[in-house]
């Protein structure tokens, strides 16, 4: 098991949850997924003999109300009926719609004393109908307050509700468990390559978005990398004002196999502020050993060469620990020591002993033309199939001042047969063949083939 030196970048804050009628403090639980979040937190309540409702509130507003999981020891406590309930919003209009019928004080302002008036709502429609406790119709449109009375059963914040039965008094404890959308987290990676270019120095942040409608006060974190099937899609969470509030602090983390998945466990309890994002800093390897690649392949860019970078995520090459997925930035320090941004590529999901294969971009001072030479029918195989033959040029320049070498990839169709080649080639798989062409500084290659092949 290897462990990771964490940053964590947070700020702390509190949120309070309560349940019908007791609540202990709670022992958090938050693992999180690529977009989505598990949630368990430990309960406990007093209950009466027989069916009682339990409210437990507030709750994440994103909460997926049909994977909330209640264990308990209690072979007498059972949940009967669910129900999820969001939060109220108010808004003006409505909430003078909901008062008619009832009574209300609408203050005038005229001249120098205002007036105020008592009565029955009876429409908000272009402006304020009152009915005064005389019978008096009042039409008001000129209006600078509103006094209304309690609102009834308002819900500041979402609630989940149970019906219940116990089969005894006392306390009931247990875990509950629910997802949440909202919840996400990824990896970004920096890369910087030394002045040969041989070895590079890498860290990574990890970035971790709640936009669930909640604080998570003093939890346990838990990261998973993987690909989990979702049956429903994951619903789309509006994107609010984000805030950023450093503290540092350090954290260990441990590293292991999840299921068929990885995980990464932060070892101190985290908070984490609703419409927050915060980054952690997460990997660090100062000497990773790689190697610099020129690479021609004429199906996904027919005149550029691309630049690879090349490693394997083993403790020899300066790492071995599994590598959540995650884009990787590039730069390189020239030799004023000034920092270069060279490109960025994706690095998916990499178990120990993988290799890894950055494309950087596409090198400036190497160009290539494939162009083919000649084509003919020169027969047909035992089942009536035309044999076509053709010949391939590919030329390539340099204009480095330095000698390179670059690797031509070329994809060939059907069933194939090369009958001559220059340089040499390798078989890599069914349809590729690679070519490795050195190239003197400022000079030309080229690289010729005559294939047969048939459907």
């Amino acid at each position: 098991m290897k462990r990771i030196a964490f940053v964590l970048v947070l700020a702390l804050s509190g949120w309070l949850v309560s349940a019908s009628s007791y609540r202990e403090a709670p022992s958090l639980a938050l693992t999180l997924y690529s977009d989505v979040g598990l949630i368990e937190e430990e309960y406990a309540f007093n209950t009466v003999r027989g069916e009682q409702t339990y409210v437990i509130a507030p709750v994440p507003h994103t909460l997926i109300p049909d994977s909330v999981v209640f264990r308990t020891s209690s072979e007498t406590f059972r949940i009967l009926e669910q129900e999820f309930l969001p939060a109220q919003r108010v808004h003006s209009a409505e909430l003078l719609r909901s008062f008619i019928g009832q009574e209300v004080e609408v203050t005038v302002a005229r001249a120098l004393v205002p007036k105020t008036y008592r009565g029955t709502l009876l429409s908000t429609e272009d402006g304020i109908v009152l009915q005064e406790p005389t019978g008096r119709i009042q039409i008001l449109k000129d209006y600078s307050e509103i006094a209304l009375g309690k609102l009834p059963d308002y819900r500041p914040a979402p609630e989940l509700r149970w019906h219940a039965h116990s089969g005894s008094e006392g306390v009931v404890r247990g875990r509950l468990s629910y997802l949440v959308e909202g919840l996400s987290w990824s990896a970004h990676y920096t890369a910087i390559l030394n002045e040969t270019e041989d070895q590079l120095r890498l860290s990574s942040w990890v970035t971790v978005s709640n936009q669930s409608g909640r604080d998570y006060e003093n939890a346990q974190v838990t990261l998973i990398a993987g690909e989990l099937r979702r049956a429903t899609p994951p619903q789309p969470v509006i994107p609010m004002a984000q805030r950023f509030e450093p503290k540092a602090a350090e954290a260990p983390v441990e590293t292991k196999p999840a299921f068929e998945y990885h995980e990464y466990r932060l070892s101190r309890p985290t908070t984490l502020k609703d419409q927050q994002r915060v980054q952690l800093s997460f990997l660090e390897a100062s000497a990773v050993k790689v190697s610099k690649h020129y690479v021609y392949e004429a199906a996904l860019a027919p005149a550029q060469v691309r630049v690879e970078v090349r490693s394997v995520n083993d403790e020899a090459h300066g790492l071995g620990v599994a590598l959540p997925a995650g884009v990787v930035r590039l730069y390189r320090t020239d030799d004023r020591g000034q920092l270069q941004w060279v490109g960025e590529d994706m690095l998916p999901h990499t178990p120990q002993n993988e290799r890894i294969v950055l494309v950087a971009g596409m090198a400036f001072d190497l160009k290539a033309e494939r162009v083919l030479k000649d084509r003919q029918v020169v027969g047909r195989d035992e089942f009536g199939r035309e044999i076509y033959r053709e010949r391939y040029e590919i030329a390539l320049r340099n204009q480095k001042k330095s000698d390179v070498l670059i690797e031509v990839k070329e994809r060939l169709q059907g069933t194939w047969k090369i009958l001559s080649a220059e340089p040499s080639y390798e078989k890599l798989d069914a349809y590729t063949v690679l070519f490795k062409v050195p190239i003197k500084a400022q000079g030309t290659a080229t690289v010729t083939y005559t294939v047969e092949w048939r459907y």
